[in-house]
Order: structure tokens, then sequence, then C-alpha cells
């Protein structure tokens, strides 16, 4: 009998030492486990900061730089709508354009092509129209010179009339880029001529921004409006804004094949080749930049909750207390299970909130994929989800031997209520010109807008080309009606261009309904065009 006693003490007291091993090792498992877990939602969550962040700071560089783009459109449209455009009507023309409107402009001028044959008599025609000491200063023969004729300085250093801009081979490509696509150009980057006087540490990796200039009557090519631009003064402010102390920011440009910095930001201490950091190529004005953003310590500090240290911490408290207890009380078995349960439920507890957690980052998760493809301002679909809606309605409506018709929709004179009433009511604009583009189409139709005035719609399963003048001629009455802008009513109109499917592939649809939406433009607005140049 003793000996029987004896052996099931010993084996009450290896199955008591198993009981407590197996505790122990399962707790520290468990612990180390849910560590790894929420220091991956940790580092996820960071990762997602820097895609919002990449996101932000592309989207207000490309903003930023067509803000610039536009005004020189607006100036190249002006002066080719003089037939005879005089040194006075350059500088009307160019009077509302100073550095607090465009931070980090040089200054902006209008030059003209001529080749050494042509000196002469361009150098004659200039001088009788406003520009009496005008004296054409071409550098090298046999090429096509690029003179500044008339020119409005913003940081009090005047250009000088006759310059030849070609001697500047970044100058140069830009101006011939520009020419040839007849689009808005950006130069490679360089030192401004005016800048190479100052000492090395005040001069600034700058750029040329070149627009066309065509006669409206005849579309000849006349010349171009060129502004040259500090990149640092231009972009420095917009980047620090986006940055908020958190991520470091590099805009280069790479295209001499040397990464030449255009605008920076330094905030923090950077992280270093850490997985996180982010490239993204932005293409503005025909030229590709490199956008690079690096987490630094503000950022990951932020991200990093120390959780992962924390639920280790409690699982391997959590794991030493039941195994102790297990240990003194094995001999009490109800009371030692009966706080068992009592941890293990706090363990189900903790765990519950892990998994709360990680519901809540799911939803951030779908949140950011939705404003990847929407317009923040309106909530309409973006030019992304639009460009995928139409390719779509190819394939589907080609199986199914439907017509679909893409809209293009241009607002006429918001420009003037947004600058005379404010960006606050250029927003209330947009946002209720979104709700009647709405209602002007069916709910299976997709509204898009582009950014800026421009918006676009997909209006799908047509039976007749007249549906789609139908919907065209809705949205020209809609917007044509007054704005109530609080209190005062503001008028715009619409100017619409429609491309029937059966023309391409997507890319043609949308060129054709944007120059249809051009001709609409340029014939009077307020109207819509068929791609086929009928206009309404």
């Amino acid at each position: 009998m003793r000996t029987d006693a004896g052996g099931r003490a010993r084996r009450r007291r290896w199955a008591g030492a198993a009981l407590v091993l197996t505790v122990l090792f399962a707790g520290l498992g468990l612990s180390g486990g849910g560590a790894v877990v929420v220091n991956r939602v940790e580092q996820r969550y960071a990762a997602q900061l820097m895609n919002r962040y990449t996101e932000d700071v592309s989207a207000a560089v490309v903003q930023q730089v067509d803000r610039y783009g536009d005004t020189l459109a607006d100036l190249a449209a002006a002066i080719g709508a003089r037939p005879d455009v005089t040194a006075t009507d350059f500088a009307a023309t160019s009077a509302g354009l100073n550095w607090d409107r465009l931070p980090g402009a040089s200054g902006v001028a209008f030059a003209v092509p001529a080749t050494d044959a042509e000196l002469p008599s361009v150098e004659s025609y200039w001088r009788g129209k406003g520009v009496p000491t005008l004296t054409l200063a071409p550098v090298g023969t046999g090429v096509e010179h690029a003179f500044v004729i008339f020119s409005r300085p913003f940081d009090g250093i005047a250009a000088v009339p006759g310059r030849d801009l070609s001697q500047v081979p970044e100058a140069a490509d830009a101006l011939r880029m520009s020419r040839d696509s007849g689009k808005f150009t950006i130069s490679r980057t360089y030192v401004l001529l005016k800048d190479r006087t100052l000492p090395a540490d005040r001069q600034q990796m700058s750029f040329t921004l070149v627009v066309p200039v065509h006669d409206h009557a005849s579309g000849r090519f006349r010349g171009w409006i060129v502004m040259g631009l500090r990149g640092g003064d231009f972009l420095n402010e917009t980047l620090r804004t986006h940055a908020r102390g958190a991520v470091r920011i590099l805009l280069t440009d790479r295209s001499t094949g040397t990464a030449r910095v255009v605008a920076s930001v330094s905030a923090g201490t950077i992280a270093g080749d850490d997985p996180r950091n982010r490239q993204r190529v932005v293409t503005v004005g025909q030229r590709h930049w490199e956008l690079s953003l690096y987490p630094t310590d503000r950022l990951l500090n932020g991200a990093d909750r120390r959780m992962a240290m924390l639920t280790l911490s409690a699982g391997v408290v959590i794991t030493l207390l039941l195994t102790a207890l297990v240990a003194i009380l094995n001999g009490a078995r109800n009371r030692a299970m009966a706080q068992v349960d009592d941890a293990t439920a706090a363990l189900r507890m903790d765990i519950e909130r892990r998994q709360e957690t990680e519901a809540r980052l799911r939803e951030r998760e779908h949140e950011l994929q939705h404003l990847a493809f929407h317009d923040p301002l309106t909530g309409l679909a973006n030019r992304i989800l639009f460009y995928e809606r139409v390719q779509h309605a190819l394939l589907t409506h080609a199986r199914e031997r439907h017509t679909f018709a893409v809209l293009f929709v241009d607002l006429d004179g918001f420009k003037q209520v947004n600058d005379s009433l404010g960006h606050a009511a250029g927003d209330d604009v947009l946002r209720e010109v979104a709700t009647r583009l709405r209602n002007c189409v069916r709910a299976s139709d997709t509204v898009a807008r582009f950014g800026g005035d421009e918006f676009a719609v997909i209006a799908e399963h047509l039976a007749t080309e007249t549906d789609a003048q139908m919907t065209a001629n809705r949205i020209v009455k809609a917007l044509a009606k007054p704005f109530d802008l609080y209190g005062t009513p503001a008028h715009i109109s619409a100017s619409v261009g429609v491309a029937l499917s059966g023309a391409g592939d997507a890319d043609e649809i949308l060129r054709e309904a944007d120059e249809a939406m051009y001709r609409a433009k340029t014939t009077g607005k307020g109207r819509y065009v068929l791609a086929d140049a009928r206009s309404c």
C-alpha cells in the first residue's frame, strides 16, 4: 500500500510538473504570437500612412504645377486672340501676374522664333510693336533662335529684350517640345541665367515653363509664353505643408541622367533603408519627376504604440502567474481551475480587442481604397475609375451590341466665380455641379470629376444617338441655371463634347470627346458638340 501510495504520489508530482511546464510554454507561445500579430498590424498602419502621404504630396505637386500651367495657357490664349500684339497689349494682359500670385516665378516673357536669315525683318517688326531699342542677340548659327520680345519680371531683375533663349540647352529643348506637341511643357532642371552670378549657396535648381502661342483665327504658330521658375521657392512650401513634419520629401529630376533636386523638405530623423520608403513618378508638363518620401522618427513613433511589447509583457506576466498558481494550488484543483478560467477570460478579451483593432484598420483600408478612386470634394469617380468604366463599357457593349456615349463637360466662367467669390464658393459650385450632373443622368451612368472644373459622364445602353444629345442638352440647361452662393447668384455655363462608342479604344473615345468639348468652347460656349463636329 505504501509503495502504491508512493507511486501515486510520484505520478501526481510528475503530472503536476508536466501541467506546470505545459502552462508555461503554452502561455509564452501565445504571448509571442499575439505580439507578432500586433506588431504586423502596427507595421501595416505605418505603411498605410506612407501611402496616404504619397498620394497627398503627388496630388499637391500636380495641382500646383497645373495651376501655373493654366495661368500661362490663359495668357497665351489672350495673346493669340490679338491679331497684332504690341508691348502695351502684353503689359495689360500680364498685369495681374506677380510674385504673390505665382511664388517662385522669376518673371513671364513672350518669345518668338527666327532663323539667321529672318533676323533683320523680325527685329524691325517688333521694334515697331513697342520695343524701339530691341536688338536681337543670336547665339550660334544655322539654328532656329528663340528671342525674348516682351517680359514682365517678378523678382526685380528684368529679362533682356532680344536675348536668345536657345543658348540654354534645357530651355531650347522645352521650347521645341512645346512647339511640336502644342502643349504646356516643363524644361529639365538648370540654374537660370540671371541666377548664375549669385553665390553657389544661393543658387537654386530651376526650370522653365513653356506654353505655345497660336493665332486664334488661322492656327499659325506665333511664339511662346515662357516663365522661369525656381524650384525651391515654388514647391518647398507646398511640400512642407503636406509633410506635416512626419516625412522627408525629395522631388528630383532624373531626365539629365544625374538626379537634380527640384525641391525638398527635411523633417525629423530618417529611418534609413526602410521598407516603408516610397517612390512615385509624377508627370507634369511632359516631364517626369521622381517623388521620394521617407518616414521619420516622428511618423514611426506615432504609428508604433508599443502594443506589441505591452501584449508580450502582459502575456508573460499572465503566464508566470498561471504557472505559479498551478504549481502552488495543484492539490486544490477546483480553486486553481477557477483562477485559470478567469485568466483565460482575460486573455480572450485581449484577443477580442486586438481583433477589433484589426477590424478598424481594415475599415480604414477600405476608406483609403475609396479615396483612391473618387474625388474627395464631390464624391464623384475620379479620372482613374472613369477610365476603367470606359474600358469595361467597351467590352460589355461590344459583346451586347449596344451603344454608349462619353461626355466631357468643362465649366465656362468658373474661374471668374472662383476669383471673385473665393475658393470656398468655388468648392460649393463644384459640389452643386456634381449634384446637377447626377440628376441629369440615370443611376446606371457614371459621373466623374477630372480635376478643376472638368467633369465627364458615361451614358450607357443608348438606343440612338439622339439619347446622347438629349443627355448633353439636359446638362447644358441644368448648368446654365444660376447658383445661389450665400445669397449672391452666380452664373456659369457648360461646354460639352460628346463621343459615341465605336470610334476605337478608350483613349480614342476620350480624345474625341475632349476635342468635341474644345470645339463647343471655341464656338460659343454654353452648348454641346458631337464628335462629328455638329454643335447645338
